[in-house]
């Protein structure tokens, strides 16, 4: 079941940091707080360290429109010496009809650049 939209509410949750390496604040705008949309959430974020072990941080915010109803997601993670922001949006920047396809595309944006940046911090190559 997909979560309606609720006018003009914020629901902001903070998971203790002991269920994952850094702290994760979960903020629901105008969108209805589920508790299986925020495990949604909250296990996308598990996997991110996949992709990146020095993450410090990670906010994300689930926030609908008004009309017509759309979704989208933006995670903003920290890491030693650089900061990701990643969203759902489509590249005319509209959002999705349903949040679970907005925070699916989110994460895969979050991981892109996380993999990016994994990859910008090689170790340098020995020379001869």
């Amino acid at each position: 079941m997909a979560p309606r939209a609720v006018t003009d509410n914020l629901h902001e949750v903070r998971l203790p940091v002991s269920t994952m390496n850094f702290p994760l604040s979960l903020s629901f705008r105008r969108v209805e707080r589920s508790g299986p949309l925020e495990d949604r959430a909250r296990k996308l974020a598990q996997r991110l360290p996949r992709f990146c072990s020095r993450i410090t941080e990670c906010r994300m915010v689930l926030e609908a429109s008004d009309e017509p109803q759309t979704f989208a997601v933006k995670i903003d993670i920290a890491v030693p010496g650089a900061h990701i922001h990643a969203d759902s949006l489509h590249v005319d920047g509209s959002g999705h009809s349903d949040i679970y396809l907005a925070l699916r595309d989110a994460f895969n944006n979050a991981k892109r650049q996380l993999q990016g940046l994994r990859g910008d911090r090689s170790p340098p190559v020995p020379s001869p």
